[in-house]
């Protein structure tokens, strides 16, 4: 059984769990829809890019949005989360800013949409969670499985989301973003490049502050060290890739 068949079959089968023992659902939710300015210090051999983007969050113990990432529990209590959904992913590569000029000549690599199934078990040290996702909209047809630890601290206004894990990027996933196709040869300075799979290991936290009863602030910081795949790739300069998000969200 190959990854991609796994991922839909853990996917599907998890759609059928029960809510017997879940959460009721609270009726008391409330949306927190905001913006983000995210600096992408990039591996690639490109300039920096900085995107502006919107965001949204809510979990009503059934559905739930969180960024870039929605969806509903199949099952959920106070231990367990099962999540099934749908992730934007933001991986891409722009030929117009690269900074050789080889690589101005490859193809464009666009983000994508990830189905994804997750679960996270909270433990009295912090949460750990495993989440697997395939992409959707034929972009590169891959897969990657994520192992992390997660936590949370609260003083007063404040409130730090640390996480640190690994991802694994499919041969398909890595070959899409990182690999030079023989078509892509005849255009370039490059030989062809054909990525394997491998582990990324990453840390990331995440600082909110409450300015008012209805006003949040928060700066995320992820850092992503690439595999041997990524990193080897003619189209990398850098072995880590950086994000720095700067928001705001209101609360309805």
């Amino acid at each position: 059984m190959n990854i991609k068949t796994f991922s839909l079959a853990v996917i599907c089968g998890l759609t059928i769990t029960a809510y017997a023992q879940s959460l009721p659902i609270d009726h008391d939710a409330s949306l927190r829809f905001g913006v983000n300015t995210t600096y992408n210090a990039t591996a690639y051999h490109a300039k920096d890019p900085v995107f502006i983007m919107p965001q949204a969050f809510y979990d009503n113990n059934r559905w739930y949005i969180e960024g870039a990432e929605a969806g509903f529990y199949p099952y959920k209590d106070n231990k367990h989360h099962v999540r099934i959904g749908l992730t934007y992913d933001g991986q891409s590569f722009d030929p117009n800013h690269a900074n050789a000029i080889e690589l101005k000549q490859l193809n464009k690599r666009q983000w994508s949409a990830l189905a994804h199934a997750s679960y996270l078990y909270i433990t009295p040290y912090g949460g750990l969670k495993t989440k697997v996702a395939t992409d959707v909209l034929d972009r590169h047809n891959g897969q990657t499985v994520t192992l992390s630890h997660l936590s949370r601290f609260n003083k007063d206004a404040w409130t730090v989301y640390p996480e640190f894990g690994a991802t694994w990027h499919s041969k398909d996933y890595n070959q899409y973003y990182y690999g030079i196709l023989d078509a892509e040869v005849l255009k370039t300075n490059h030989t062809a490049y054909q990525a394997d799979s491998g582990w990324s290991p990453f840390v990331t936290a995440t600082v909110n502050y409450q300015v008012t009863p209805k006003v949040s602030a928060f700066v995320n910081q992820r850092i992503e060290w690439l595999s041997n795949a990524q990193k080897n790739s003619p189209m990398t300069d850098n072995k880590i890739d950086s994000k720095t998000r700067l928001g705001l969200n209101y609360h309805f």
